[in-house]
């Protein structure tokens, strides 16, 4: 497994200014090109994984996606599965760290799913060429 950051973004109020705080923090994380990605496809994207394995899935929507605001979900479900931590209990917990309101916290995200698309994609071109 390949360890790396995901940045997580956060927003509270403070009531006392009738502010939002914007707060950028990065959690530890392990990128996992393994089975257990797949495994984590299956079980949590069923209806996607009926149709396409994980690897499939990410070249297919990485050339479209991995920087259009537009695939975000998609994204997030591929990224998802491919990432472990033990602050990420599940597929709504993971959701939950990101404020997506845009500006740089929605791009570094975004450079972030790409990076860890690469780091996939480059793991399943080395198992085809095994």
């Amino acid at each position: 497994m390949i360890n790396t950051t995901l940045p997580v973004f956060e927003t509270t109020l403070d009531e006392t200014k009738g502010e939002l705080i914007h707060k950028t923090r990065d959690i530890k994380v392990q990128i996992d090109v393994s089975l257990f990605a797949e495994k984590r496809w299956e079980e949590n994207f069923p209806a996607n994984a009926k149709n396409e394995t994980l690897f499939a899935y990410v070249e297919r929507i990485g050339d479209k996606g991995a920087k259009n605001p537009a695939y975000l979900m998609s994204n997030l479900k591929a990224v998802y599965c491919f990432i472990v931590s033990d602050e990420i209990a599940d597929f709504g917990a993971f959701l939950r760290l990101f404020d997506i309101s845009g500006g740089e916290c929605l791009t570094r995200l975004l450079d972030k799913i790409k990076f860890v698309f690469e780091i996939a994609l480059k793991a399943a071109a080395s198992a085809k060429n095994s």
